[in-house]
């Protein structure tokens, strides 16, 4: 303990020397939380989901989602550990703070994203899944759970209420609905079909313009896939239904 207040004591004396040293030290173990809860934790549950009946669904028994999930601990270490570094100053606190919070956001939601995709892939194991695919609402929600997750980035690195970048929106409506024309286009005609019931996967169709005559594979929100009786794949615009 002695030994412990001397070298406390003379560094003081050092005020950059003491910062940089506890800058290392708190680096040093959110690496070392890093590597242990990838090397024990993440193989375990890892291991756990292969052996499991969820294992079947290679989404969630893939590491890289679980590892991508695991960077949330050494960020959440630097995020408190940052405030105790001796003489750092205030600025820097805040910079480091707001940066591992915007970093943290974007973890979770693309977190959200692949449960949202393993969703989508149970779903589709279901016999009857061909009838209503759920593959254009599942992309939906991932663009709602992205715009929100960059407006709480951006809010989070300049300090400021997302409650502030909500109200400045209205004012871009326009340009907002301009740059989304086609997404919005997309959505209402997936809705449409999905609904109404007009095509389905396994559907032949024929739309000679765009080059298609053949089996749909695939209906997306942009985009509606259709393999051709010479085994070519045509890609169709949503929209165009």
């Amino acid at each position: 303990m002695e030994s412990y207040t001397l070298i406390t004591e003379w560094l003081e004396n050092y005020p950059h020397l003491y910062t940089l040293i506890g800058l290392s030290l708190l680096i040093l173990i959110s690496w070392v939380a890093n590597w242990l809860v990838k090397r024990i934790l993440v193989r375990g549950v890892y291991r756990i989901l292969k052996n499991s009946e969820l294992g079947r669904y290679s989404s969630l028994a893939d590491s890289s989602f679980i590892r991508r999930m695991a960077n949330i601990v050494p960020a959440l270490i630097l995020s408190a550990g940052i405030v105790i570094i001796p003489n750092i100053s205030p600025v820097a606190v805040a910079v480091v703070q707001n940066v591992t919070t915007a970093f943290i956001v974007l973890t979770i939601a693309l977190g959200i994203g692949s449960l949202l995709t393993i969703v989508n892939e149970a779903y589709n194991k279901r016999p009857d899944a061909h009838l209503k695919p759920i593959k254009g609402y599942i992309q939906v929600l991932k663009i709602a759970i992205y715009a929100i997750a960059a407006i709480l980035m951006i809010a989070s690195l300049i300090d400021r209420s997302p409650l502030i970048l909500l109200s400045g929106l209205g004012a871009m409506a326009a340009v907002l609905l301009l740059i989304f024309q086609d997404t919005l286009l997309s959505l209402v005609a997936s809705v449409q079909i999905s609904s109404n019931d007009l095509i389905r996967v396994g559907d032949w169709i024929e739309m000679a313009p765009l080059n298609a005559d053949g089996d749909v594979i695939d209906i997306a929100l942009h985009t509606v896939k259709v393999q051709n009786w010479d085994k070519t794949i045509s890609v169709i615009p949503t929209k165009r239904f």
